[in-house]
């Protein structure tokens, strides 16, 4: 697969030398919540320098500049006609994912794309995982806190990969010709991954599981379509993902594994995370031009929005006592922060904003 990158990635690597930097800011918007209710689990994320995220904002604000004065010309005929900022929007939207994680992103992020780090919500220190290459992005926790599957890219693909805290040590979950992008853990030690065919004229991706124990080969759980984002309830028994259908509409699906289990749709949305008890979902789901965070129950009932923000939101995690979430906004695009608010909506507050943050998993 020539050319392939990855957004989600990791490398087999012995020991993880460490940097610890100083979080600058933990500043409050609105309420705020104080340190003292936040868990201390660290929440692993893709991290960006305060440098790296000017660099890749001032390659974003060029490129956009390209772009209108392209479309002026293209569309209007007249390169001083004013032409609205949204056409050309630099927004997460879904329709774009398989292209960008099969190696087709704009310059601007092959010029900074982050590291793999922890950030402890307490002491306000990131710990930059240097083993992890850069593009590195945090998966999924297991129950304990003490292993974190990851994905990395390679010179030809991108696998996913295990990071053992206590030794310090990086092992492969994933092996080619095939790439694997995502991946969370379920019962007999078995995972579940989302699997790219590059090799299709359309790219397309499906869920796929492993055998007992984590080895292959992988056994299909749903057809090739757009289907990615999967995270596995905490008993290890069933899976909700993201599918894309053909109108661009995104959507969540389960499936119970067992045999002859059918997929069941449970509601529009995408980016799925199960609470630590398994008793929820949250998920981002479209609420106007702009993406919110929301829970739900793993049948699809008791559907709410968590919070009022008027920001596009995105990636919610939630921390392992179920009483936060965790997630990505900004105030202006295309920076990205680590923001924090109670599981009942309240709270709101910029957790980390020294840098970009994305991709947080907790």
């Amino acid at each position: 697969m020539p050319g392939l990158r990855a957004r989600h990635s990791l490398a087999l690597v012995q020991g993880l030398a460490s940097l610890a930097l100083p979080l600058l800011a933990c500043q409050s918007v609105g309420i705020g919540i104080p340190k003292s209710e936040i868990p201390a689990d660290p929440i692993a994320f893709n991290y960006r320098t305060p440098e790296e995220a000017r660099r890749r904002a001032d390659a974003y604000k060029d490129a956009e500049n390209a772009q209108l004065d392209a479309a002026r010309k293209q569309l209007l005929g007249d390169e001083n006609a004013p032409v609205s900022r949204e056409m050309y929007s630099s927004a997460d939207h879904l329709k774009s994912y398989v292209a960008q994680v099969l190696g087709h992103k704009p310059q601007q992020e092959e010029l900074s794309p982050g590291r793999l780090a922890l950030l402890d919500p307490h002491s306000g220190r990131v710990t930059v995982l240097e083993a992890a290459r850069r593009g590195s992005v945090p998966l999924t926790w297991s129950a304990d806190h003490g292993r974190l599957l990851f994905a990395q890219p390679g010179e030809r693909d991108f696998q996913v990969y295990e990071y053992e805290r206590e030794r310090g040590t990086v092992r492969p979950i994933t092996h080619g010709p095939t790439a694997y992008t995502e991946a969370c853990y379920v019962s007999e030690g078995r995972v579940v991954v989302t699997a790219f065919d590059a090799g299709s004229d359309v790219p397309r991706s499906r869920i796929e599981i492993s055998r007992p124990g984590g080895g292959g080969p992988f056994e299909p759980l749903t057809e090739w379509g757009v289907e990615y984002d999967p995270t596995c309830a905490p008993d290890g028994h069933s899976v909700v993902w993201t599918r894309e259908n053909p109108d661009g509409r995104s959507e969540l699906r389960l499936i119970v594994l067992e045999p002859g289990a059918q997929v069941v749709a449970l509601a529009p949305g995408r980016q799925p995370r199960f609470s630590a008890d398994g008793a929820w979902i949250v998920y981002t789901a479209p609420l106007g031009k702009d993406w919110r965070i929301w829970r739900m129950r793993p049948d699809g009932s008791s559907r709410a929005r968590i919070g009022s923000s008027e920001r596009s939101e995105a990636r919610p995690t939630l921390s392992p006592d179920g009483r936060f979430v965790a997630y990505v906004s900004s105030e202006a695009l295309p920076r990205r922060y680590l923001y924090l608010r109670r599981f009942d909506g309240s709270g709101d507050m910029i957790l980390f904003a020294d840098g970009d943050g994305e991709n947080p998993v907790w």
